[in-house]
């Protein structure tokens, strides 16, 4: 299984729901942190699961990507060290997340994004799926 699968349960994980499924939807953010939460057993604070809902949609208004944020703030999660430190893993992993995002999407706001990448029945799962094979790359090389 790779982190790819997990991020595709939480995409699905709506369509049982049926008429009420945008109650129960996870933004791009969402599915980022809480799949890395379930693939790297992170053990994150429900409170912080929370804090990640309104970096979804870049922020609701269609800026950042939530999927791009809340790889973010998974990498800052796994490879930030506690003081004293320069964190320079993290630092590396950050700019390559960037230039690796921009590269495979064309930019970081969602509003370019979505009429390029977001699926008609999908909507943005395609976005968040590649993101997650894009991150569990980038982590990789910074777990072995």
């Amino acid at each position: 299984m790779a982190l790819k699968d997990e991020a595709i349960k939480y995409i699905e994980s709506e369509n049982k729901y049926g008429e009420d499924k945008n109650l129960y939807h996870y933004n791009c953010a969402e599915t980022i942190l809480n799949s890395s939460n379930d693939y790297y057993n992170l053990n994150i604070d429900p409170r912080f699961l929370k804090a990640i809902v309104p970096f979804g949609g870049g922020f609701y208004a269609e800026k950042t990507c939530g999927a791009f944020t809340g790889a973010l703030a998974v990498l800052g999660l796994i490879l930030a060290q506690d003081k004293p430190t320069t964190n320079e893993h993290l630092k590396e992993a950050t700019k390559k997340w960037i230039e690796m995002f921009e590269k495979e999407f064309g930019s970081l706001e969602c509003k370019e994004i979505k009429p390029l990448h977001r699926d008609e029945t999908k909507g943005c799962g395609p976005v968040m799926a590649r993101a997650a094979e894009l991150l569990e790359e980038i982590l990789k090389s910074y777990l072995s």
